[in-house]
Parts: structure tokens; sequence; C-alpha cells
């Protein structure tokens, strides 16, 4: 074997020499790529044996270095692949594999003699075209490759390679095959608030040329159907109006494709009057995670945000879950909001090959081909718009060939990217393929399916991670503590379920780098308005002289926007609790907060209102106690202010003490006045005993502190 392969590369050798005069063998030995073939053209799709094919594409140096003499060769591989087996390996094979030729008489010199020279990142054009007839093709009906080699300065060793699929029949199949084209319309959020976005990305993708709009060019057919994201016509609507874009720091700038938003808009409404559409779940948030994470309020959350965008409210529901897998639970979560179907992939679903399924009375399931955004045959690139074509008519040429005779197959495609559109069509034209409406698929009779369905654990990883479903979760409860504090609380309601969605998304899977700033901006202004401006303002330490009906001051100040045209716009329901390090100690009552108006009690924006707060106190000391605004379902909102409380009690202590004194102090009296009597019975005229209301010692004193008498004479005339 390696001796013919030596003997087969000296004759392509001795034959390049001589010039193109024959179809040549390629070399089997895949050498390192050169320079990169983009196929920007087959025509026609389906040539006849007796027409001529022609390939453009255009030719990249993706070295470092100058490449010399370059030279485009058609090349073809001469047997036939007849059946869906042969279609794998040549998708998974090698560039070299299978070897086939180059047919030398149709080439291009990709060089002049004044510039012999392809410069590093520099490109060329080429345009190849071939009788059918003198490719010496197989008489067999089927599917050939063929492509181009790219040769450096004569060397018979190719430094590029393209392949294409090209169907080669004299005759169509027998039968035919339903072809329904799902035209899908979304991009990834960038809405932060009501016309502030966080990036242009959108601008980019409706200017004349760009994805959505050659998407809703696609879209443009009676024979397609169409599936819109409700979020992505919301954010067209706040570009329409004008908007600014927010940079990570906050400042703004003003936005440039609000015009050709308005367009986009505006043929898109027609589109939607006129076509067979649907909608998606709002934002299209990644069902599989939520379900798996157990946050499926956020579907529901998606499902009625979606309800209110008016252009699409009145379209049917449509659920597709990320890449179209899914396990039971995520089929069931999806099923629970009443789709007119479920799009599924054939990844997913594997058993049987109808389109539409059916299992008892759930939801019917529409079960689209995965391959059919698949490219051709490698190298890369094999995604072009060319291949993705070709690789579309090989895959149903294969099915409805293996079909029985007479019988009708289906399948569902889904388009999402520019390269499945050719031009403005998004379907692929053959004799064996008849476009319908997905509206057209799902008046059919099911197919009666088992539910089993495969999801693999290469799905399972996809999913947005548990760092993004983490933040995803603080979101979703700072919405709704938000709702639960303004008295406006529908509105804010509706603005969250939209905002959670977004933050939701498929879109963001493998994407943290772009969704953590556009989730950080939103989380901020929440936590903004939830803690930073509810205050609570009061002296942080507080004394008191009584157990009960003590009260001290406390003001609740609502710092959220005025808005002079609508008071109530910024007004909160709130009450403030207290939370006592010692509740056998001391305890503070809640208060209910605000005015009463329209009979609840309200802060507005702008507004403080001060309570009293009662202490009740069972015994002296210091007691630390914490201070928290709470909503009115008790979700807590603000900074916690610290109150050290003081209960000294020292008047009622005073008079307890004085009053115990008194008691002692009369018993002590009487006692000693029935001691005195006892001891001198029968002294009548004696003076009184001393007692504590005289100055005479009492009579247990010792002799030293008695009056002694005076040893001097008294004096006759009475005088001292």
């Amino acid at each position: 074997m390696r001796a013919l392969r030596v003997l087969l590369a000296l004759l392509v050798g001795c034959a390049a020499l001589l010039g193109p005069l024959a179809a040549t063998p390629a070399r089997a030995v895949e050498p390192e790529a050169l320079v990169r073939i983009t196929l920007t053209g087959m025509t026609p799709a389906l040539p006849g044996r007796d027409g001529s094919l022609t390939l453009t594409g255009r030719v990249e140096n993706v070295t470092d270095e100058q490449l010399f003499r370059l030279q485009a060769i058609f090349w073809r591989n001469q047997a036939p692949i007849t059946g869906a087996e042969g279609v794998e390996q040549a998708l998974a094979s090698e560039s070299n594999v299978p070897l086939g030729n180059r047919f030398t008489p149709v080439y291009q010199d990709l060089y002049t003699a004044d510039a012999p020279y392809l410069a590093p990142g520099a490109t060329a054009d080429f345009t190849l075209t071939a009788p059918v007839a003198d490719l010496q093709l197989s008489p067999a009906d089927g599917l050939y490759l063929v492509g181009v080699h790219v040769l450096q300065n004569g060397n018979t060793t190719a430094v590029g390679r393209a392949r294409a699929f090209a169907p080669v029949l004299t005759e169509p199949p027998r039968a035919s095959l339903r072809m329904t084209s799902l035209v899908v319309l979304g991009s990834q959020p960038s809405q932060l608030r009501r016309g502030v976005l966080a990036d242009e990305h959108l601008a980019d993708e409706v200017r004349p040329g760009g994805r959505l709009s050659a998407l809703l060019a696609a879209a443009d057919s009676d024979e397609v159907s169409f599936a819109v994201d409700p979020a992505l016509v919301e954010e067209l609507t706040t570009m329409r109006g004008g908007y600014t874009v927010q940079a990570p720091d906050g400042s703004t700038t003003p936005g440039r494709g609000q015009s050709d938003a308005a367009a986009w808009l505006q043929r898109f409404t027609r589109i939607r009057d006129d076509r067979d559409g649907f909608r998606l779940l709002y934002g299209s948030p990644d069902i599989a995670a939520l379900v798996h994470d157990r946050q499926t309020g956020v579907l529901d959350a998606a499902d009625d945000a979606g309800r209110r965008v008016e252009a699409t409210a009145s379209l049917p529901l449509l659920v597709l879950p990320g890449d179209g897998l899914a396990d039971e639970a995520t089929l069931r979560a999806a099923e629970r909001l009443e789709p007119a179907a479920v799009v599924l992939s054939d990844a997913s679903v594997t058993d049987g090959d109808a389109p539409l399924l059916g299992a008892g009375d759930r939801a019917p399931v529409v079960r689209f081909s995965s391959a059919a955004a698949g490219g051709g045959p490698g190298p890369d690139p094999r995604d072009t718009p060319v291949q993705v074509r070709q690789r579309s008519l090989a895959d149903t040429w294969v099915q409805a060939t293996e079909a029985a005779d007479g019988v009708t197959r289906g399948r569902v495609r889904l388009v999402t990217a520019t390269n499945q559109v050719q031009g403005d069509d998004p379907g692929v034209a053959a004799p064996w393929i008849r476009r319908t409406t997905l509206s057209d698929l799902l008046s059919g009779t099911p197919a009666r399916w088992d539910g089993e369905l495969t999801y693999p654990a290469e799905a399972r990883e996809a999913e947005l991670t548990a760092g993004q479903l983490a933040t995803l979760r603080r979101f979703v409860d700072s919405w709704s503590t938000y709702a639960e504090l303004l008295v406006d609380g529908d509105q804010v309601e509706a603005t969250g379920q939209a905002a959670v969605a977004r933050a939701a998304s498929t879109a963001w899977r493998d994407q943290e780098r772009r969704r953590s700033p556009f989730l950080e901006a939103q989380q901020e202004a929440l936590d903004t308005a939830l803690e930073g401006q509810l205050e609570i303002s009061t002296n942080p330490r507080v004394s008191t002289v009584a157990r009960e009906g003590v009260v001290f001051p406390i003001t609740v100040a609502n710092l959220l926007p005025v808005d002079p045209a609508d008071p109530d716009a910024g007004a909160v329901r709130l009450r403030l609790v207290f939370i006592s390090e010692n509740k056998q100690r001391l305890t503070i009552a809640p208060l209910e907060l605000g005015t009463e108006r329209d009979g609840e009690r309200t802060i507005r924006a702008g507004e403080r209102y001060t309570a009293e707060a009662q202490v009740t106190a069972k015994a002296n000391g210091t007691v630390p106690v914490l201070a928290q605004l709470e909503t009115l379902d008790g979700s807590p909102v603000g900074r916690p202010q610290r109150i050290e409380v003081r209960v000294t009690q020292n008047g009622t202590t005073g008079w307890a003490i004085a009053a115990a004194a008194l008691v002692v102090f009369g018993g002590s009296t009487a006692l000693r006045i029935r001691q005195v009597s006892r001891s001198r019975p029968g002294q009548a005229g004696e003076a009184a005993a001393p007692s504590g209301l005289t100055s005479a010692p009492p009579s247990e004193a010792p002799p030293a502190s008695r009056p002694q008498a005076d040893p001097r004479p008294a004096d006759p005339s009475g005088q001292p």
C-alpha cells in the first residue's frame, strides 16, 4: 500500500509538470492548512448531468508568512453517496478522505506576474466552472462531494481544501417530503430599564444586512413560519422611542439604532398580520435550568410578561427549550403553560421520525431536525450558507429516497442564523420537497409517541450555571420585595416579571462575562431602592425611668424619587419592628407607619414620618434593640438601626427604699416601748424613757455616756 501511494504521488507530480491534461488524484496525507477556503456560491444547487457546476469562494492566508503563486483547482469525488450512513461518514471524515480527484482543466491562478505573493491575512477570490459531464461521475444518482483544492507554486500537496454535497440526479425520488421552516426571531437581552440598554448589539442586528433584518426578510413568505420573542419586540420598541446606552460606570450615551429599529418593527407588523406566526416565552428563559433549580416561578413570570406585549400577545405560544432538549420534568413544565406546541430536537425525541407527535392529552410536540443547522463536510469553515443549503438538500434527498413509495414524510427545520438563509428565502427548494407552514403541520393528526425523552449529560452541563441561577434567585427576591413595598405594586410586579425573564434567558448560556454587568447594574439599582432609600432616624441611646408606657420618637424617611405628576408613584407601605436581644427584660411594640390615605397607611416619596415607639421593661439595665423596616408581608428593607435602651427606674426605686425604711423604723420603735414598759413596773411619775425622738441616751447606753452629777457645791445665789 505504501509503495502504491508513492507511485501515485509520482504520477501526480509528472502530470503537474506536463500541464493540465487530465484528472489527477489528490494526496492522501493531510497537511497543515495554510489557507482558509470559504465557499460563497454553488450554482446550481442541483446540477444536471448535461449542465455546468460553478463554485465561487474566497481564499485567505492564515499564516504569518507570504504564500507564493497560489492556484485554485476544481476537485470532486466520483463515487456517489446513496444513504444516511454515507452522509455521516463524509461529515466525519478528514478533508482528504475520500481521496477524490482534482479536475485540473478547471483552475484559477490567485496571483499575477506582478503580484505573485498573498500576504498574511490577505484574501483572493475565485470562480471555477466545470461541465458536469466532464467530471466523469458515476452514472448512479446520488450525492457527490465537490470542492476546491489550493496549491502553492505548482506543488501537488494542497495547502487548503473545501468540500460540499452536490446531488446529481436523473430522477427525483418517488416519495415527497413536507418541509416546515420556522424562523426564530430573538436576541440576547440588553434592556436594563425602559429607555436604557446595556449595549448596541441590537442596533447592529436590525440595520440593513444585519442578522435580524435577514431573518425577518426570510420570514416574509407564505411557505414559512416565524416565532418571535416578545422581549425582542419590546426592546426594539424602546429603541424606536429613543434610548441611551449605559456604560459599566453608569454613564450613558445616545443610542444609534432608533431609525433602524422603527423600520424593523414596521416590517414586522406587516409580517405578523400576513404570515404564519407564533410567539415564544418572553426572554426565552432557560426552561430546563429553571426546572432543575426549582425556579419555575420565572416561567410563569415570562408567560405573564409575554401576554403584556401588545404587538405579539395575539400570537399562539410555542415553547422552545434551550437547544430543543428536554427531560420529562422540563416537558411537563412547558406543557403547564398550555402552549400550541412544544418544539423539541430529534436529539431529544429519538423515537420515530414524524415531525408532529402526540401522547394522549398532552401538548403536541413538534420535532425538528438538529442537522438542519449543520454544515457540510470539513474542513472549517463548513457552515457557510452554501454548505448548509447543500447539507439540507443531501439530508432531505436521503430521507425521501429511503421512504416507501408514495409516502409523504415530514421535516421541520429551525432557522436561527443567516447562514441558513438563501437571500430572502429560508427554505430549500427541490423537486421532492413540499414547503408548508407550522400551522398546517399542527392542523394534522399527531403520530403516537410514548413520551420517552433523551437528555444527555452534555445538555445538563450546557444549562445556566449554579452561580448564574443563584444571582437570578436573589434578583427574583429583590423584585418581589420591591413589589410588596410600593403602593403601586402591580406595575412594579409587571416590570419585575419582564426583568427576571430576561435575566434567565437561554442566551446567557456560556455568556457570564456579558451577563454579569447586565444583571449587576439592575441588582444595584434594586439594592439602592430597597436599602439606601429607606432610612430610620432616632437617638442610638434611649433612657427611661419607667417600666410601662414610656415612648421615644423614631423617624422613617422615604427617599425614593418624587414624581411631581403622581405623588403616589413612590409611596411605600411599611411597618417597623424591634428585635430585642433580651425579650425577657425588654420589648418594643411594632409600629404601623405612614399617613392614612384611602384606607391604608403610606409614606410618599420624599416624606418623613415620625412615630412613637413604646417600651415595656421588666428589669433595669441596658438592652440592645435592632429597629428594622419591613414590608407588610414581612420582607426586611432598609438598613437596620441599632438602639441601646437603658432602664434605670430611679424615682420608683427611691420611693420603695423610703417606704421600706419607714416600716422598719416604726416597727423597732414600738418594740422598744414595750421593752421599757416591762422593765419599770409601778414607777408612776417617772420621766418617760428616752427614745429615738428625744436627746436622752437610751437605757442600754454605757455609763460613760450618761450625764454625771456636778462635784461643785451649789451657789446659794443660783448664779452659774
